[in-house]
């Protein structure tokens, strides 16, 4: 596959990215029940869609969650929005906007709502072993990017992920991380192409070309986002507040007004906490 088209811009996560950490990863609904159909897509098929694949991608995690195969038709669509939204004609695009994007335009179809509710979306770090472990083991599709080399493409042509360590490029390419057969493995977007499907035998925090950041969807029910946008709206702001907090408790030197950020910064938390335990109550069960 010609480099110049497996690409993407970045990430560019956001401060205000929803966030599953270590206090509410276990939030996620339980998917035990959930089948493993994986949804693969091929966004060299057509020229308008060969630099898209963090709309691909995005796009195959939403099929895998919903199992609802998009059509040639509602992709283009999709992708044609990204360019309303800033994106440089036939240019690549970042991770973060192609999934709220394709998040945004399943919420706004009717009829994709009334089936199988709305998509809200999260972002996890590959550093969190633990969650990132147990939200592939629940059967969600999680999406990000990584430095696609020649040394990668060598190792995974025995569909496997060996190494560790590449060379670094400058450009970046999207795909899906899922559990294939109880695999930990990555969903390319080139459908029909070899190795399109390869474990992946390390877990990514230790795998050197892999961005620190991920995104998943998760479904809920139509009367409910807006309340749970607020209440993670308040997570956001609580957790950037808590940062601040903590970098000015370790500038000043008063006493008394380090026990006050820190008092602060504890009543954040217990904000945070209220509003996991709220939000628990309005995961939809797949």
């Amino acid at each position: 596959m010609d480099k110049e088209t497996l690409g993407c811009l970045w990430t560019w996560e956001l401060d205000t990215d929803y966030v599953l950490c270590d206090w509410d990863w276990s939030l996620l609904p339980t998917l035990y029940l959930k089948d493993e159909i994986r949804f693969e897509y091929n966004q060299a098929k057509n020229k308008w869609s060969e630099k898209s694949c963090t709309i691909f991608s995005a796009i195959g995690a939403a099929s895998d969650l919903t199992n609802y195969k998009f059509s040639e038709k509602e992709i283009k669509e999709i992708d044609e929005m990204s360019y309303e939204r800033g994106r440089i004609r036939w240019e690549w695009w970042y991770v973060q906007s192609a999934f709220k994007l394709v998040a945004d335009w399943w919420n706004a179809n009717e009829e994709l709502v009334k089936k199988y509710w709305k998509l809200a979306y999260y972002r996890i770090s590959k550093y969190d072993d633990k969650i990132f472990e147990d939200v592939i083991n629940k059967l969600y599709t999680v999406w990000g990017n990584y430095h696609p080399t020649s040394e990668y493409n060598i190792d995974r042509s025995d569909w496997m992920l060996d190494w560790t360590d590449f060379w670094k490029q400058t450009n970046w390419h999207a795909v899906d991380i899922i559990c294939k057969e109880w695999q930990r493995s990555v969903k390319d977007s080139y459908y029909w192409r070899m190795y399109n499907i390869y474990e992946v035998k390390n877990k990514l925090s230790a795998i050197s070309n892999y961005w620190t950041y991920f995104y998943l969807y998760t479904l809920v029910k139509e009367d409910n986002l807006e309340e749970i946008k607020r209440l993670n709206e308040i997570k956001s702001e609580c957790n950037l507040l808590i940062e601040h907090l903590w970098k000015l408790y370790h500038l000043v030197n008063d006493t008394n007004f380090q026990w006050i950020l820190h008092y602060t910064a504890n009543k954040l938390r217990d904000k945070i906490k209220t509003c996991n335990e709220m939000l628990g109550k309005f995961w939809v069960e797949n």
